[in-house]
């Protein structure tokens, strides 16, 4: 309240506390806040984390968004607000399986499942009818109507590819284990063909798979047999490192705590009163004597506040309210401000704690000769009686100094009026 009678209540919401849209009202303990979908707080100051109900399906990423929103950023072959559609790739690429094969969607993209004797990636390839022992060793087997063709990989003939041949022991050739030795009859030499990720004329040579890896992201490649894998620096996962692991998807800030996703941690902006690295630990705002001026201090959701001594005002009760901002003196009078009061010093006529009374002139008895006295602001006025005159009716009227007497007349001068002595 305000006022010298503490006449005047204080409206707590004239400072528009609340924030991000919300309706303040007031009440008899002070002011609640109404606040529109996606914030909370005493005003309104949390912006709610819609990513911590984990919205975001099949290993999507989440992104806060303000006003009650997140946007999913989806793994590939999903799509949805929430990642929760597999997409269509059979629909949306037209896939057309032959030979009445039925095309399925599956993670990143489509496959044909085809009749028991088609395959290829549209079962556009018809099986041969060799059988599965057909032929040996690694040949692939090509079936005709009526018969079947076996080619033999390097190193084996014959009508199954039963027949292992190995020229190599005619010209003095080792080759690593794993690798095939080939024998040119035209040229009759023979050299070493080697397995996958060896190289070297005995194929001892491992190949440095690292020269054409896709490890993303400042990982680390390790070099494997016709292989390589990617070490990643933390923050980040996949079979390249491609992931960036959103560290906030757990929600590890606490107490209303913004989390702000980094490469391999992650940083909780505290709300007001706390702090520690998930924002748990409650800070005591109050322990340090924050007001003056003998305020008192009171913790609350958004850290603390003081409550002054009447006279003084501000966060801390810094600021000495001057009781003159209000002009509470009147007509004119000058306002002195004092601790906890002020002093109006009123102008000729007034009167009263904030020289609201027009003071009576009258009662001074200013008016002579049975005038009538009329109080004026600040002033008087006297109506006088006929005779009298100037402003207190004390000067009687010379009625003979217009020499109204005629033929040598002697003038008498009376109240109001004259007579002629012929």
């Amino acid at each position: 309240f305000l006022g010298p009678f503490c006449e005047e209540p204080v409206d707590p919401c004239a400072s528009q506390p609340c924030l991000n849209g919300g309706i303040c009202q007031y009440n008899l303990s002070g002011y609640v806040c109404n606040c529109p979908s996606g914030f909370l707080g005493h005003n309104c100051e949390i912006d709610i984390n819609e990513c911590s109900s984990r919205p975001c399906q099949n290993r999507g990423t989440c992104i806060d968004l303000p006003n009650q929103n997140y946007n999913c950023r989806c793994m590939p072959g999903f799509t949805g607000k929430n990642c929760e559609e597999v997409i269509d790739y059979c629909r949306l690429l037209s896939i057309n399986c032959l030979n009445e094969g039925l095309c399925l969607n599956i993670i990143g993209g489509f496959t044909c499942l085809c009749p028991h004797d088609f395959t290829g990636e549209f079962c556009e390839v018809k099986i041969d009818k060799c059988g599965s022992n057909s032929c040996e060793n690694g040949g692939i087997c090509i079936g005709y109507e009526d018969h079947f063709k076996c080619t033999c990989p390097i190193g084996f003939e014959g009508e199954r590819c039963e027949l292992d041949i190995d020229a190599c022991l005619f010209n003095n050739i080792s080759c690593a284990p794993g690798a095939l030795c080939f024998y040119n009859e035209e040229s009759q030499r023979s050299h070493c063909v080697c397995a996958l990720g060896w190289t070297g004329n005995t194929c001892l040579e491992n190949i440095n798979d690292c020269e054409i890896n896709q490890c993303q992201h400042g990982a680390t490649c390790e070099d494997g047999i016709n292989k390589y894998s990617c070490h990643c620096v933390p923050g980040y996962e996949g079979s390249f490192c491609e992931v960036e692991i959103n560290e906030c998807s757990s929600s590890p800030c606490r107490n209303g705590a913004t989390c702000v996703d980094l490469s391999g941690h992650f940083s909780c902006h505290c709300t007001a009163g706390f702090k520690g690295e998930t924002c748990s630990v409650r800070i005591n705002e109050c322990q340090d004597r924050p007001c003056w001026n003998g305020g008192t201090c009171e913790e609350d959701i958004s850290g603390f506040k003081c409550n002054c001594p009447f006279g003084f005002s501000g966060q801390y009760c810094e600021t000495e309210m001057n009781e003159c901002d209000s002009a509470p003196c009147l007509n004119g009078a000058v306002c002195q401000n004092d601790v906890n009061s002020y002093d109006c010093f009123c102008p000729e006529g007034f009167e009263g704690l904030n020289c609201e009374i027009n003071f009576d002139e009258c009662t001074y008895g200013f008016c002579k000769s049975n005038s009538t006295c009329l109080d004026l602001v600040a002033d008087y006025s006297c109506a006088c009686p006929p005779g009298f005159t100037d402003k207190n009716c004390s000067t009687d009227i010379d009625e003979c100094s217009s020499k109204p007497c005629k033929n040598g007349g002697h003038c008498h001068d009376l109240i109001g009026e004259f007579y002629c002595s012929c």
